[in-house]
C-alpha cells in the first residue's frame, strides 16, 4: 500500500468552492434591459398606436368628404333640374362603375335608377349616431359583396338617394399600415432583446473578472489584481478600488505574517535551549540521591509543557504558511488507502487501550490523490486525536472512513471520523474550525485550538474542506473533504 514515488514541485494553494455562476436571465443588466425595453416598447407602441387612429380617422374623413360632396351634386342637380334628370344622371354614374355606390328609390322604395341591387335592409347595416351606414353591397356589375360606407339623403317625401364609397382601399391601407407598425414593433423587440443579451453578457464577463481576482484573493493570492479594461467607468472604478484594498490587506497580512513568523522563529531557539537545560538537569537528578527525586516529577512536567510549545509553533508556523497562500511543497501520487491504513495502525492500540476500537472503512484497490503526503496525514491524525481525547468512550466505536464522490465540479475524497461523544452545537462549529478557539465544555482538557484550523488549511490547501454536522444518533462527524486533483 505504499505510495508512488513519482514527485512533483507544485505551489499548493487554498481553493474554496466555486461559487454559484449567475444566469443570464437573473443577471441585473439583463433585467434592467429588459425594463428599458418594455418602456421604450410602450411609448412607441403607444406612439404608434396614436399614429394609427389618427391615419384611420383621416382616410375616413376623407372618404366622407367624398360622400357629402358627391351628396351634394345629385341634391342641387335635382333641386334644378328635377327627378327625371336626377335619374338619368345616377343611372349613367352607376354605369361608370368605380367606388361609388348610387341608389336612388321612390317613397315606397322601389329602386328608380343606380348600381346598387338593392336597399340594405335595417338588419343588414351598422349606423352611427351621426346617420352613416355601413353594409356590404352587391352591385350589378359583380356577385361579390363590398363593404361600403354612405349616407341616405331624403330629397322629398316620395324620394331618396343613397350614395356610398366602397372603404376596401381604406381598410387596405389600414390593414398594409398595421402590418407595417407591427413589424417595426416585432424588429424593435429583437433588436432590443439582442441588445439586453449583449449588454448583459459584456457586462457578466466584467463581473467574471472580478470574482476571479476575489476568488484567488479568498484563496489567499493577495498579490492579485483585478484587470479591468474601460475608460473611467462604475466598473473600472470598482476595479480600482478593489485593487487599493486588496494592496492594502496584502500589506498588512504580509506585517503580519512576517511578525508571527519572528516571534515564532525567535521563541524557538531559546526554548529548544531551555529545554536542552532541563533535559541534562533531568539526567543529573536522575543520577543523584533518592532524595532529589521529588525534583524530576516537575521537571518533566515543565518539558512536556516546553514541547507542547515547541509543537504549537510549529503547527501556527504551518499555518501561517498554508493560509497565506505562499506555501510550496513537494507534491506526490498518495495512495489515501495506505495513509488510512498507517493512521488506523497508529492510534488503534491507543484505542483498544481505552476500552474502545477504531473501524477503518475504505474502498478496494489504490485511492490516489496529488498532495502532500506528510499534511494529509497530520490532518486525519488530528482528526482522530479529536475523537479519541473528546469522544472515545468505553465499549463505543470510532469510525475512521475513506469514500469516493464524484460531483459536476470534479471528484473528491471525503475521510470521515465518526464518533459517539458530545458533539458539537451546530452555532459553534465555525467558531471551533478557528485558530485558538477552544469551546467551554473542553477548556479543562489539554489542548491549544490549533488542531481544527489546521485540518481546514490542509483541506484548502488541497482544493477541498472541513465540515462538521451531528452523528447519528448523536455524536460528531468530522469530514475532510479534498479534491482528486490532476493525478
Amino acid at each position: 500500500m505504499a505510495s508512488m514515488n513519482t514527485r512533483t514541485h507544485t505551489r499548493l494553494r487554498p481553493s474554496l468552492r466555486t461559487p454559484r455562476q449567475t444566469s443570464l436571465l437573473r443577471s441585473s443588466a439583463f433585467r434592467g434591459a429588459l425594463v428599458y425595453l418594455a418602456v421604450f416598447l410602450a411609448m412607441t407602441g403607444g406612439t404608434l398606436a396614436f399614429l394609427y387612429s389618427e391615419m384611420a380617422r383621416s382616410l375616413s374623413q376623407s372618404a366622407d368628404r367624398l360622400v357629402w360632396q358627391e351628396a351634394a351634386v345629385l341634391s342641387r342637380l335635382h333641386a334644378m333640374q328635377g327627378t327625371d334628370a336626377l335619374q338619368n344622371f345616377v343611372a349613367t354614374r352607376g354605369q361608370a362603375g368605380g367606388e361609388m355606390v348610387y341608389f336612388l328609390a321612390d317613397g315606397l322604395g322601389t329602386r328608380l335608377a343606380g348600381n346598387l341591387a338593392a336597399f340594405p335592409t335595417p338588419e343588414q347595416t351598422s349606423r352611427t349616431a351621426d346617420d352613416w351606414v355601413t353594409f356590404t353591397a352587391l352591385r350589378g356589375d359583380t356577385a361579390s359583396g363590398m363593404p361600403v360606407r354612405g349616407r341616405v339623403v331624403v330629397l322629398d317625401d316620395d324620394l331618396a338617394l343613397l350614395v356610398a364609397r366602397d372603404i376596401t382601399p381604406q381598410t387596405t391601407q389600414l390593414a398594409t399600415l398595421l402590418r407595417v407598425f407591427v413589424g417595426a414593433m416585432g424588429g424593435l423587440l429583437l433588436v432590443g432583446l439582442f441588445g439586453s443579451v449583449v449588454l448583459a453578457r459584456r457586462t457578466l464577463a466584467r463581473v467574471e473578472i472580478i470574482t476571479e481576482s476575489l476568488r484567488d484573493i479568498m484563496q489567499g493570492r493577495f498579490d492579485t489584481r483585478v484587470k479591468m479594461a474601460g475608460s473611467g467607468d462604475e466598473m473600472t472604478l470598482l476595479a480600482d478600488q478593489l485593487n487599493a484594498m486588496t494592496a492594502r490587506v496584502d500589506a498588512l497580512m504580509s506585517s503580519m505574517r512576517e511578525v508571527t513568523d519572528n516571534i515564532a522563529h525567535d521563541l524557538r531557539t531559546p526554548l529548544n535551549r531551555l529545554r536542552g537545560q532541563l533535559e541534562l538537569v533531568h539526567a543529573q537528578l536522575d543520577d543523584a540521591s533518592a532524595s532529589r527525586d521529588p525534583l524530576i516529577a516537575p521537571l518533566e512536567q515543565c518539558m512536556h509543557d516546553i514541547d507542547a510549545l515547541l509543537e504549537n509553533f510549529a503547527a501556527l508556523l504551518s499555518l501561517s504558511r498554508m493560509e497565506s497562500g505562499a506555501v510550496a511543497r513537494e507534491t506526490e501520487d498518495v495512495d489515501l488507502n495506505a495513509v488510512v491504513a498507517d493512521i488506523a495502525e497508529l492510534y488503534a492500540p491507543a484505542f483498544e487501550e481505552a476500552g474502545a476500537r477504531l473501524d477503518v472503512v475504505m474502498p478496494e484497490g489504490p485511492v490516489r490523490i496529488l498532495g502532500a503526503r506528510a499534511l494529509i496525514s497530520q490532518a486525519i491524525a488530528n482528526l482522530v486525536e479529536n475523537a479519541m481525547k473528546y469522544a472515545c468512550v468505553p465499549k463505543h466505536a470510532i469510525t475512521l472512513e475513506l469514500s469516493r464522490r464524484a460531483t459536476q465540479t470534479g471528484v473528491f475524497f471525503d475521510i470521515c471520523v465518526r464518533d459517539c461523544g458530545p458533539g458539537i452545537a451546530a452555532p459553534d462549529r465555525a467558531r471551533a474550525k478557528a485558530r485558538f478557539v477552544r469551546l467551554e465544555p473542553s477548556r479543562h482538557l489539554p489542548g491549544s485550538g490549533i488542531g481544527l484550523s489546521l485540518v481546514q488549511a490542509i483541506a484548502q490547501v488541497h482544493g477541498g474542506e472541513l465540515t462538521l454536522r451531528d452523528n447519528d444518533p448523536h455524536g460528531l462527524v468530522a469530514t475532510l473533504t479534498m479534491s482528486a486533483g490532476a493525478v
